[in-house]
């Protein structure tokens, strides 16, 4: 089996895997298609012809405890059926697992058990919520807003940003790809409040709601400004749909009556940590203290003291809690809130720090790829 990038040449062979994987409609040979992103790894036969199974990189950069992480944001990862449960898949992950540039991956699953498997464990929860606009009655309108037709992109990105900064592996934006800039024909609008806010959002004026696929704001003022504005769609639509939203929002402090609301709590999606010592060493830690944890093969030995944070690798150690490396993803990534009752973890050491040095983390991360 050979493992490669695909090229400008291969868009037919992929165009047919995409078809036969999920269903999709596509004239095979047409001059206009191209490969969906830049990076497209692809399972080849030895005659390095014929592709078994392939699946898209986006190389993404996210915030993990004031830090940057490098991360491979995975998806449309698609195999020929004929192919499915010959180890094309595994392949394809386990060249992205080797590859140095990367330390951590994310990706949307189908299944969690089936990306459980190869390490990935779900990390980061959000909520839904139907929010009637009586319910928010209480908040003045205004009209303090730029429609954004792209032009003013800047503005935009220092926004989400600056308040990026307050989520655990949210995404680093550094261009418009996540705006759209032609609302006139997406019917996806993008309203910059006059500081420090922003949201988009769609109509269903069949079913009267107010759609936001996203709304981001740094202060309470900020936030009040945005929702006053949604207020003037109030006389066509009934209801704000909030298709995510952090955990931990501090818009539902201003509702009226939430046993009015219909509000639902989903996962997002699954991560893994590739460069474990860098994470480790990268993560604040709330007091002094050492531990040694081993995720998968590898022991780590982690020792905080004076503000200085010192990982090493070291296999001859006796770790204090043992376990796979999906569980020690979720816990470093997200915290280790009533992880010493996960099955998966044995602890060798009833006195060990590890659980109280990750403590819970506002994980929030919403950009598709």
């Amino acid at each position: 089996m050979i493992i490669r990038l695909l090229t400008r040449d291969d868009v037919p062979e992929h165009d047919r895997i995409t078809s036969q994987a999920f269903a999709y409609s596509c004239e095979i040979g047409n001059p206009d298609s191209s490969l969906p992103c830049e990076k497209v790894l692809g399972a080849f036969d030895d005659d390095n012809k014929t592709l078994f199974a392939d699946l898209e990189i986006n190389e993404k950069k996210c915030r993990y405890d004031g830090g940057i992480l490098t991360c491979a944001a995975v998806g449309g990862v698609a195999a020929k059926p004929e192919h499915r449960g010959k180890g094309a898949v595994k392949a394809l992950f386990a060249n992205i697992f080797d590859n140095a540039d990367y330390d951590i991956s994310i990706l949307y699953p189908f299944s969690e058990e089936y990306y459980r498997k190869l390490g990935y464990e779900r990390v980061g929860r959000c909520i839904s919520a139907d929010i009637p606009f009586s319910e928010i009655a209480d908040i003045g309108r205004n009209t303090d807003v730029t429609l954004y037709e792209g032009k003013n992109t800047d503005e935009l990105l220092s926004v989400y940003n600056k308040c990026a900064q307050n989520f655990n592996l949210c995404f680093v934006r550094d261009g418009a790809e996540a705006f759209p800039d032609n609302p006139y024909r997406s019917q996806k609008y993008t309203y910059l409040w006059k500081n420090g806010a922003y949201a988009t959002f769609q109509i269903d004026r069949e079913k009267s709601i107010l759609s936001v696929s996203e709304i981001y704001f740094d202060s309470r003022e900020s936030m009040l400004g945005i929702l006053g504005f949604l207020r003037n769609f109030e006389s066509n639509q009934k209801t704000i749909h909030f298709e995510k939203l952090p955990v931990n929002t501090p818009i539902f402090n201003v509702i009226r009556d939430l046993r009015n609301c219909d509000i639902r709590i989903h996962n997002t999606g699954s991560a893994v940590i590739l460069n474990m010592e860098k994470v480790l060493k990268l993560h604040k830690y709330p007091a002094h203290g050492s531990f040694a944890i081993q995720a998968g093969a590898d022991i780590f030995a982690v020792n905080i003291s004076d503000g200085a944070v010192e990982v090493k690798k070291d296999s001859s150690l006796m770790p204090d809690v043992i376990t796979d490396i999906g569980t020690a993803s979720k816990i470093i990534l997200c915290g280790a809130d009533n992880a010493d009752y996960n099955p998966d973890i044995t602890i060798n050491n009833p006195e060990t720090v590890f659980f109280e040095m990750f403590p819970p983390k506002n994980t929030f991360f919403s950009d598709c790829f």
